[in-house]
């Protein structure tokens, strides 16, 4: 399906019949965008909207959660001195220094 085009009746039945199997919107959209040619989040969205006009969606036996995918650990703090705006009653205890910001401990 070019991008920018609608669903055809018959690939809307299609998805709605996937739907009514209660496998969850998200492992749908993860494993069936790239058939339909589409971004997966859109595609997720189009899965949402026809899930409100669907019946009869019966129970989900299989995994409920999904792992993600890119596993990272946060980087360890790194305790800096640093030049900081003082007033005359507070006393800054400590900085500490991170990738996308910093903590300043009184």
């Amino acid at each position: 399906m070019p991008k920018g085009q609608r669903l055809t009746t018959e690939e809307v039945n299609q998805l709605k019949a996937i739907i009514r199997t209660g496998e969850p919107i998200v492992s749908i959209s993860e494993r069936l965008a790239a058939q339909y040619n589409r971004p997966e989040e859109s595609f997720r969205m189009t899965l949402y909207n026809l899930a409100k006009r669907t019946y009869k969606i019966a129970e989900w036996n299989g995994p409920k959660r999904r792992r993600k995918k890119n596993t990272t650990t946060p980087a360890a703090p790194e305790t800096a001195v640093m030049e900081t705006p003082r007033t005359p009653t507070q006393k800054i205890a400590r900085v500490e220094r991170y990738d996308d910001h910093i903590r300043i401990y009184f």
